[in-house]
């Protein structure tokens, strides 16, 4: 996964910046999505940004954390049949994309997020057409519409 986000920054113009990275099971990233969003249940993907609040600009190198539930990867992985890895890279590339200011709060927030998420995931030698589920700008898209 090293090598993954190493790309993926570099794709995005932040070659420099230092990202925290934890794969984690349901229960803890169930923790954390209550603690810090309130939502009592586990979920797919958490970004912490650092250059947020009234220190953001203490270490602007550090872009911060993405936390990755390896058991909802690899139900939905099961679910799409996909590799693990395959989507693994896919919350990589989102939980990255949160942290460098992509959002999908709005419909064409999300199409922008979407396209890019697109075009990461061929970087990374996944054919995209296999992600389509995951799409948040998409009335079929599985995201939820607020992490």
């Amino acid at each position: 996964m090293e090598q993954a986000a190493e790309r993926i920054l570099s794709a995005l113009g932040c070659s420099d910046a230092e990202l925290s990275l934890a794969v984690v099971d349901d229960e803890t990233i169930r923790e954390l999505n209550s603690q810090y969003r309130g939502v009592d249940e586990p979920t797919d993907v958490l970004s912490f940004p650092m250059g947020e609040g009234e220190f953001g600009d203490v270490a602007p190198q550090m872009l911060g954390d993405v936390v990755l539930s390896v058991e909802t990867a690899g139900a939905m992985a099961d679910e799409h049949n996909l590799s693990l890895e395959a989507v693994l890279d896919l919350l990589l590339i989102h939980g990255v994309l949160h942290l460098v200011g992509y959002d999908h709060t709005d419909p064409e927030e999300a199409r922008e997020m979407d396209r890019k998420t697109l075009e990461l995931l061929a970087l990374l030698g996944h054919d995209p057409g296999g992600f389509a589920w995951y799409e948040t700008s998409s009335p079929y898209g599985k995201r939820e519409k607020e992490d």
